[in-house]
């Protein structure tokens, strides 16, 4: 559905200027609008007008004005161009004075230039109608509109219900002389799908004969001699006939009732005649303003019909075929300004398939439910496709990208410590990159006895130790014997095909010292989870229920808070939810956020990572060789969680996979040096947990989802009335706007509460329901 645009310009004068009413809605609707203003007094414009007048037709190139053909003057053309130029300049000056912007600011704001724009010009003032304002710069910018004229008074005449399926066209070939009709009438003769009576030089009496024909017609055709005297048009029939149309009116009256659409005067100097046939109440009257050389007729006509009968909407057929004359300008200079299209304003302009009655209403109706049940559809499709996991990625890679854009950093956890194992203090261990394990015993005894006098709340030890103690460090065992916040790791196997996982060091009961360390990462190898509880596999080597950091914070918050045992702070409560201290932690389900996994076992939570310039900057950190050298202040170690872990590159076998390096949110490469080594992962997790009994922090969650698939109905609903209410400039405005906010409401939503929205799903059925509606409405 295409817009209608009527500048109704009232009385006035070039001396004293014009009223202007704007009157602006859709096709086959009442206006939505209606704007006055004024044109300024132009006093120049008619002489302006009347000398390209008599430039252009000083020219006398051969035309259908005349029978008699004269030789064109080169000095002549160029005047005409000069002229032309100097009239289009004017206008446009004209058309851009300040008392005519509030109506030509509206159509900015109201009109899309992809739209199909009737504009349409009242007024009775004829140099008004003579104007060449399709040279109005308005006409450059939206490439879908064009230009038609209109009487002050209209009426509509209801014609009869289209029953044949041909378009029905009676074509009048008059006085040939000096001039080609063969070409029309063979344009004509190539139409498709048309039933064609042609009369050549017919009498007056023969005319009016056929135009009372009883089935009536679609087109009225005339080519030949024509000219206009004021008002009054006449066209030659013969060599020796010529009348005016008000000779025929009763003819053309029944002709229109009986179902005339359409009437091409393919002559000379039209306008007398489109205004006597205004007077007939025609629905669309296409003549020539000037006198038309032949050639530019016979191009006009071709680019026209080719256009309509392909189904082009009218308005639209008659622009295209007008451009098209640019070609000619040079040897016809102002060819593109002669064709002008007269509108009756109570008719809708007809299409070629309304006239081959397959479709009675160019403009149909639209349907609100259309537009609901096209909501419903959207949406229901993007459900499904978001529970076959068929946006999992997107909305993965989207939810990282909010967290990256956190609007602050925060401070590092200094309750935590970590002691890396780096490359150096592996060689300076004796081991490297082949040996089955990254710490040795003795450097494990030198640390712990390192760590004793500061007395550090819970020492983390994230390094496997599944064999034997060296039987030449009795004082170990004791140690790991008798620390009674050593926590030590082990691993569930992973799948079935792997036996038993790996143990924790032998022959030493940890009891509630004892956690699993085993992190989940998506498809695209991402962190984004962890686990804190699982059922254990019957055949594990790893005997606990907990994750590694769970156990840390448990016994962390088990001193804090000066309880007699773990199970005081740390448990799975009656609802079966894992809960520290007083704080319940959600779940996180297959369904949660965007995740859609048929496999999820064990008690997972999404990891909230503290926002900071890196990952591994969560705690203060030393090396092991600079622990054991005393390179540090002991207050800043004394009464802190202490995490142990590998952070060598090359340790870990041949296999990446193998190594505790991990990708994170906040990784943006695929290399092993951009990943995170797996203590620092696990700093994150143990100051989640912590932060989240002592500081309040909350954890991230997610609604569940019949609140998700609500959420993403009701954007969908608000997409589909913005489609349906809004246009244009409005509407694509609008659509961004709101696509803003709702990535804003988004992103706001993860960074303050904690909460994550689906944003993908909804901003898809958004936009995707507003623009299908938008299409339906107003296409």
């Amino acid at each position: 559905m295409g817009k209608l645009v009527v500048l109704k310009l009232g009385p006035g004068s070039f001396q004293q200027g014009f009223s202007v009413v704007l009157q602006l809605g859709w096709e086959g609707e009442r206006p939505a609008l209606e704007l006055p203003g004024e044109l300024p007094p132009a006093p120049d414009l008619p002489g302006l007008y009347q000398q390209w007048q008599a430039a252009y037709r000083q020219m006398r190139v051969p035309s259908r004005l005349e029978a008699q053909a004269q030789v064109t003057n080169v000095s002549w053309v160029s005047d005409c161009r000069e002229s032309a130029d100097m009239l289009c300049d004017r206008i446009n000056h004209w058309l851009a004075q300040p008392s005519f912007q509030p109506i030509y600011s509206k159509l900015l704001e109201q009109l899309s230039p992809t739209e199909t724009i009737r504009v349409v010009l009242q007024t009775q003032d004829p140099i008004l109608q003579r104007l060449p304002w399709h040279q109005w710069d308005f006409f450059q910018r939206y490439p879908q509109a064009e230009l038609a004229l209109s009487a002050p008074v209209y009426e509509q005449v209801k014609a009869p219900e289209t029953l044949s399926k041909t378009v029905r066209i009676l074509a009048i070939f008059g006085d040939a002389t000096g001039v080609d009709l063969e070409t029309d009438r063979r344009l004509l003769q190539t139409l498709p799908g048309v039933e064609l009576h042609l009369l050549t030089t017919p009498d007056r009496a023969t005319l009016n004969h056929y135009l009372w024909e009883q089935q009536g017609w679609d087109i009225l055709f005339f080519a030949g001699h024509s000219s206009s005297a004021g008002a009054t048009g006449r066209m030659r029939l013969n060599a020796q006939d010529s009348l005016s149309l008000s000779e025929l009116k009763y003819a053309l009256t029944k002709a229109v009732k009986r179902g005339l659409a359409i009437a091409i005067f393919n002559s000379c100097d039209g306008l007398g005649l489109a205004q006597e046939l205004a007077d007939l109440h025609i629905p669309q009257i296409l003549v020539m303003r000037e006198p038309v050389p032949d050639r530019v007729a016979h191009e006009f006509l071709k680019g026209f019909l080719e256009s309509f009968s392909r189904y082009t909407p009218l308005y639209l057929s008659v622009r295209e075929a007008r451009e098209r004359l640019q070609g000619l300008e040079n040897e016809f200079p102002c060819a593109t300004w002669l064709p002008i299209l007269c509108q009756n304003l109570a008719q809708q302009p007809p299409s070629w398939q309304s006239l081959q009655g397959r479709s009675l209403q160019a403009t149909p109706k639209h349907q609100p439910w259309v537009g609901g049940a096209l909501g419903v559809a959207i949406a229901a499709t993007t459900l499904g496709l978001r529970l076959l996991g068929g946006l999992q990625s997107l909305e993965l890679a989207t939810y990282d990208r909010f967290l990256r854009w956190w609007p602050f950093f925060e401070s590092p956890d200094s309750r935590i410590v970590v002691i890396k194992n780096t490359e150096d203090d592996i060689k300076q261990q004796g081991l490297d990159k082949t040996s089955a394990f990254s710490m040795t015993d003795d450097t494990l005894l030198a640390v712990l006895k390192k760590l004793e006098p500061l007395q550090p709340k819970v020492i983390g030890f994230d390094i496997y130790h599944d064999r034997e103690i060296d039987s030449d460090l009795p004082e170990l065992r004791e140690r790991l014997e008798t620390t009674p916040h050593f926590v030590a790791l082990c691993k569930h196997p992973s799948d079935s095909a792997e036996m038993g996982g790996v143990a924790a060091i032998p022959d030493v009961d940890f009891s509630n010292r004892l956690g699993f360390s085993d992190f989940i990462d998506d498809t695209d190898s991402t962190a984004r989870r962890f686990l804190v509880a699982i059922h254990r596999p019957p055949d594990s080597l790893c005997h606990t229920n907990h994750s590694f950091a769970a156990i840390i914070a448990g016994q962390y918050l088990n001193l804090i808070e000066a309880n007699d045992s773990l199970t005081d702070v740390f448990w799975q409560n009656d609802q079966d939810q894992f809960q520290l201290a007083q704080v319940k932690f959600p779940q996180l389900n297959p369904r949660s956020g965007g995740y859609k996994l048929n496999d999820f076992g064990g008690y997972q939570l999404l990891l909230h990572y503290r926002h900071l310039p890196q990952v591994e900057d969560i705690a203060e950190t030393y090396t092991v060789s600079e622990l054991l050298r005393g390179d540090f202040e002991g207050e800043k170690i004394r009464d802190r969680i202490i995490l142990i872990g590998t952070t060598a590159l090359s340790f870990g076998g041949g296999d990446i996979e193998e190594r505790d390096f991990w990708k994170t949110p906040y990784t943006t490469s695929e290399r092993l040096e951009d990943m995170t080594p797996g203590v620092f992962i696990q700093a994150h997790i143990v100051s989640q947990l912590i932060s989240a009994v002592e500081d309040g922090r909350p954890s991230i969650t997610t609604w569940n989802e019949w609140i998700e698939s609500g959420w993403i109905i009701l954007w969908a609903a608000i997409g589909g009335g913005l489609g349906w209410y809004l246009t244009d400039t409005r509407f694509w405005l609008t659509l961004l706007s709101a696509e803003v906010g709702l990535l804003l409401i988004s992103w706001s939503l993860l960074a303050v509460p904690a909460l994550w929205v689906p944003y993908v799903p909804a901003v898809v059925t958004f936009t995707a329901t507003a623009i299908a509606v938008s299409r339906y409405r107003y296409k």
